[in-house]
């Protein structure tokens, strides 16, 4: 496996792939234009983005496998290279046809593409700084999460002017050859690198890995699952929140526009988030971090319950910044526990329950609101599994120590 003495490329290459394939979160953009486009109702138009969300992390789990094994560079090009042309069979589905082909195409190979070059991407990119574990975790997320802000206008300008379908394959072409031109450049740290790098000193909260720890041995373990079931409950908030941003904020006084004004902007607060919570938890601590982050997701879930006008903006924001900090932390925080060698693996699994949580508690949500016909128990919900994290939280802070040696 190459490796090389400076992260100037590497670094480079793998944020240019992660804003490409950053685009998961973009579906908002597409789902109208689908709907009217292919003839589709709204209920299985929705299933296109939790599919998606699902096979990401099913390809998250595959891919961080499999970069333990070959290395980053040859798994960020598959990865990579199925998102890519997932989106452009996709683009082949005629107005009229079956959804099904575009679940296959677009949400499962594609879905499955990107979670398999995120794990590739964000595990290279932590192991250039080693010493900084945070801080490289939260550029290759918000890189991740700019996605949305960087192609949104893009996407929008070229569905006023071509098909659903001529969009699609514009992208996964542009995807393509962007995205596996910046995956040459992938390469893993050198020994003479790594060695040059300063020693941290270890804060009197940090977690620090005595030695790296397999999957099989840290499924073991409590943090283990106080990781995946903190990324089961946290996001819960964040995504029954996501599908309703737009149609809320019209119900609670914002004109069509500002409402989806506001769902672009939550991209830019979810990539500050990311990276600034991240960066943050290399001073604080991961556990701390998270615990300020779970808090401020309570008080937000609660005013969503009322909160209108310009004031559901400023909520919105907040709890999209408050949702992208863990979305970086976890990950430094799993290597923090076992060690950087089998993060991908380690990670992966954990990851697995954002899929099983998305669907979940999306489906709670959206049959408390057809009963009542009021979001009020959605956001009590949220505020449960945000409060639900803390405890997780202060149960690995106790088992920290507890580590085998």
């Amino acid at each position: 496996m190459t490796k090389t003495k400076s992260p100037v490329l590497p670094i480079i290459g793998g944020l240019v792939a992660m804003l490409c394939v950053g685009v998961i979160y973009l579906w908002s953009v597409l789902k109208n234009a689908t709907m009217g486009y292919f003839g589709w109702e709204s209920g299985s138009v929705n299933l296109i983005a939790s599919i998606m969300l699902f096979a990401f992390c099913v390809g998250n789990f595959g891919g961080g496998a499999l970069n333990d094994k070959i290395g980053p560079k040859k798994v960020s090009f598959v990865g990579v290279a199925l998102f890519g042309v997932g989106i452009f069979l996709a683009s082949c589905v005629k107005p009229g046809a079956s959804i099904w082909f575009f679940y296959l195409t677009y949400s499962v190979i594609g879905g499955i593409g990107v979670g398999v070059s995120y794990g590739a991407l964000l595990s290279c990119i932590q192991k250039w700084f080693p010493h900084r574990r945070g801080f490289a975790t939260g550029i290759a997320t918000a890189a991740f999460g700019l996605g949305t802000v960087a192609f949104s206008p893009i996407i929008g300008t070229m569905l006023n002017s071509m098909t659903v379908s001529a969009t699609l394959r514009t992208l996964s072409l542009v995807f393509l050859v962007v995205g596996l031109i910046a995956c040459c450049f992938i390469q893993l740290p050198s020994e003479e690198y790594l060695a040059k790098l300063p020693k941290p000193t270890p804060k009197k909260n940090a977690i620090v890995a005595k030695r790296e720890i397999p999957l099989k041995e840290a499924i073991r373990t409590v943090p283990f699952w106080c990781i995946l079931l903190t990324i089961f409950f946290y996001n819960a908030t964040w995504n029954m929140l996501n599908p309703i941003i737009r149609p809320l904020g019209e119900e609670r006084g914002l004109t069509s526009a500002l409402a989806l004004t506001c769902v672009s902007l939550t991209g830019v607060f979810n990539a500050a988030g990311r990276f600034g919570m991240s960066a943050l938890s290399d001073k604080l601590g991961r556990v701390e971090t998270n615990v300020l982050l779970c808090c401020i997701t309570i008080v937000c879930a609660l005013l969503l319950m009322f909160v209108g006008g310009y004031a559901y903006i400023v909520v919105v924001m907040v709890t999209a910044f408050a949702f992208g900090g863990p979305s970086a932390i976890n990950p430094a925080t799993t290597t923090d526990f076992f060690g950087a060698k089998y993060t991908g693996t380690n990670y992966g699994v954990a990851m697995l329950s954002l899929g099983f949580s998305s669907i979940l508690f999306n489906s709670i949500s959206n049959a408390l609101v057809k009963s009542t016909g009021k979001y009020y128990m959605t956001f009590v919900m949220g505020a449960i599994t945000a409060a639900i994290t803390i405890v997780l939280q202060l149960v690995m802070k106790k088992y920290k120590k507890k580590m085998d040696a």
